[in-house]
């Protein structure tokens, strides 16, 4: 497996070209490696924005729990049904090479997928871990 350092990573350019590939290209060639219990998460990016998604096929937007800490977002499904009423059935963590705590970030559940946008150029006024999610 190939391992591609991040240190080429131009912390004083947010968009910057090099590291952003590597990055993106080291998370195609391996999309990090799921079990029966994890969901697959798929990267894409436009002009303005990186979209996470998720597949959550049998879930409900109640188990979903979307938290960012700095660099990363956490997507966790919790079991609503059986108490304790948090019990995490399956979690993922997806890793950007940015600070995440600033961006404005929305998310969207519709067909049993997680859509997430991470705006390039938008800021939050507020520095927020939860991430609310709206349903389609």
């Amino acid at each position: 497996m190939e391992v591609h350092n991040m240190n080429n990573f131009d912390d004083s350019n947010p968009l910057s070209i090099n590291g952003l590939e590597d990055w993106m290209k080291q998370f195609l060639e391996d999309p990090y490696l799921i079990d029966d219990y994890q969901f697959r998460i798929d990267l894409f990016e436009t002009q303005n924005e990186y979209i996470i998604e998720a597949e959550l096929s049998g879930y409900t937007p109640e188990q979903i729990q979307l938290n960012v800490k700095n660099d990363s977002i956490l997507i966790k499904v919790a079991d609503c049904e059986k108490p304790p009423n948090d019990t995490i059935l399956t979690e993922r963590i997806v890793t950007l090479p940015f600070e995440l705590e600033k961006k404005k970030i929305e998310a969207l559940f519709r067909n049993e997928i997680l859509e997430i946008y991470i705006k390039k150029n938008s800021k939050r006024k507020k520095k927020k871990s939860k991430i609310k999610i709206k349903v389609l």
